[in-house]
């Protein structure tokens, strides 16, 4: 069994008590160094923002609210896309002892007005794109004393937008600040409202605390040098890309590139120009990744890849030995050929990362490795290193986080639990909720199943509430089974469900055709749904020869529209109970 120190950097935690000291330190500490870079639309050159502009344009986001009246907990509203402004509204929120709400951008009208009225919030920042519902709120009935647009409605066009967010705050300079040791490290600093995939919305309130001890876990663990750039391209308003992406770097002075958006060009050529090292995305993107860079390799010519197809075998297996150099070294010009020979390091969470997709990184010396967590412990509980990983598991305990299996079976398989200093303060307004998933001793229950190896990783087989209970009692993880289907070029998205028999419940399958790629491959036949169930089969024969007998697939139907996701891409299982029923 591996202990902390066999794999956790010896590098000091954070000295930050709270999110007031941490701008204090690091807007002078590195007050010249580039903290955020980000361009939109047609700009070639990238727009800088140095730790002490950060530090300054926080601050007077946080005078503005305390001159308008707003006081010590109060709750600050955020929709709006991924960029600068929207980091200085959080943090300026939290300097000012206010608690900053990030509302997931994709989220309905009616979501966030029901966010807006749940937690009775005072300021609401917002994107142009969203002015129309900003100015409905009074008609809606609330009374919503500040309201400050942040983005344009369209990149490149002039708005009165841009004004309203520099304007904001600039009339308040005499404002005092709160001291730094008015703010207790276990004050709210933000609330997450995540449904997950169970449609119900709980607020995960997260304190100064739970979010600074967590930064602290990832930067001891994945060890981040000064040279290195990170960027982020997930959605900010969710906790792993917030402490992983935004607060991991700018804490110790590293800057952050914000891609515009998830599109592939606009994302490689971010990471090209600004030079990124670190990249922190959700495995769907890796796949995506994988995928262009595996078409480009194919075309290569027989002869150039027969060796370079023996480098990446002694890539892979050095990786899975904690020598990732090996394999950056060996097939640079890959990575080269890709524009993304800049990239040291790429983690993976927010779901499972497929093995396949895993090794393919690693066989090209990219060094990818596979964490986990969630938002009520801020979020992240377990990460592979560069040095110790196996791609299968979702990795080792970070800093101070204790993790145990509850009520194994003879497999050892159970509930997943956790205890940090990183667990949340509770959800909400909701003491029965926070009760059902806290426990009196501290113990976050996840609802997760899953199992830890002799040397302390832990493996993940699938959700506590997706289990199913197939013929004598067997438990089965759709998740697992969901997974043999990963890098089909005839199917898109797999939902598997039990459905009652006599015996228990036999798997039945709900899929997605990946018409696109049917149409590539099969000019003509894409819309031929005879052809297409015909491939559809036989892909699932082909999963279920891999099957043990009581998780194959018995049945399947097949669905035209993509399923519902949440933020994190994961199908919101719980919008589809129907295809349970024959």
């Amino acid at each position: 069994m591996l202990k902390p120190s066999d794999y956790i950097t010896d590098r000091p935690d954070l000295p930050f008590a709270n999110y007031a000291q941490m701008i204090d330190i690091t807007s002078k500490d590195y007050a010249g160094r580039d903290a955020i870079l980000y361009r939109s639309g047609k700009q070639r050159e990238f727009t800088r923002w140095s730790y002490s502009r950060w530090g300054d344009e926080c601050r007077r986001i946080a005078r503005g609210l305390l001159a308008a009246g707003l006081v010590k907990g109060d709750r600050v509203i955020l929709w709006s896309e991924n960029r600068p402004q929207w980091m200085a509204v959080w943090m300026g929120a939290a300097i000012a002892g206010l608690v900053i709400v990030p509302v997931d951008f994709l989220a309905t009208e009616e979501e966030c007005l029901n966010i807006i009225k749940i937690t009775r919030a005072k300021a609401f920042f917002y994107s142009g794109r969203k002015k129309d519902f900003a100015a409905s709120l009074s008609s809606g009935g609330v009374s919503m004393p500040i309201t400050v647009c942040i983005s344009p409605e369209h990149e490149n066009s002039p708005s009165d937008c841009e004004t309203d967010y520099t304007r904001f705050g600039k009339d308040a300079e005499n404002q005092t600040l709160p001291p730094i040791d008015s703010i207790s490290p276990n004050d709210p600093a933000s609330i997450v409202f995540t449904s997950g995939t169970t449609g119900f919305a709980k607020g995960v309130t997260l304190s100064h605390k739970n979010i600074i001890a967590n930064t602290s876990a990832a930067i001891r663990i994945l060890d981040p040098k000064e040279t290195d750039v990170f960027m982020d391209v997930l959605p900010l308003h969710h906790t792993y890309p917030t402490t992983c992406s935004f607060m991991a770097p700018l804490s110790v002075g590293i800057p952050v590139v914000i891609a515009e958006k998830i599109v592939g060009k606009v994302v490689i050529d971010d990471i090209k120009d600004g030079g990124v090292t670190f990249l922190i995305a959700v495995p769907l993107l890796y796949d995506k990744v994988m995928a262009a860079i595996d078409a480009g390799y194919k075309k290569l010519s027989p002869i150039l890849r027969a060796p370079l197809n023996l480098l990446r075998k002694k890539a892979l297996k050095e990786a899975k030995k904690g020598n990732p150099e090996f394999g950056r070294k060996a097939l640079k010009i890959i990575r080269k050929k890709a524009n993304l020979q800049s990239l040291k390091i790429m983690v993976a969470g927010g779901g499972a990362l497929n093995v396949k997709t895993a090794d393919f990184f690693d066989s090209l010396g990219f060094n990818i490795v596979q964490g986990y967590g969630m938002s009520e412990n801020s979020p992240l509980i377990t990460v592979n290193t560069p040095y110790h990983k196996k791609n299968e598991s979702v990795g080792l305990p970070v800093s101070y986080t204790e993790v145990k299996i509850i009520d194994p079976t003879p497999e050892g398989i159970g509930e997943i639990a956790c205890k940090s200093p990183s667990v949340m303060l509770g959800y909400f307004e909701n003491e029965e909720a926070t009760k059902e998933v806290v426990t009196e001793d501290g113990w976050l229950l996840t609802g997760d199943l899953g199992y830890i190896d002799e040397d302390g990783f832990v493996y993940i087989k699938g959700r506590k509430k997706n289990l199913i209970v197939g013929a004598g009692g067997k438990n089965i993880y759709p998740e697992e089974v969901e997974s043999h289907f990963a890098g089909s070029r005839t199917i898109l998205e797999v939902l598997v469900v039990g459905r009652k028999d006599t015996a228990g419940e036999i798997i039945f399958a709900v899929i997605v055709p990946n018409y696109e790629l049917i149409k590539e491959d099969y000019p003509g036949k894409e819309s031929d749904e005879a052809f297409v169930k015909d491939l559809i089969k036989k892909e699932v024969e082909s999963a279920n020869r891999s099957l043990p007998v009581y998780k194959k697939i018995s049945d399947f139907t097949i669905r035209k529209e993509q399923f519902e996701k949440n933020a994190q891409q994961k199908i919101r299982r719980f919008m589809y109970k129907d295809y349970e029923t024959p």
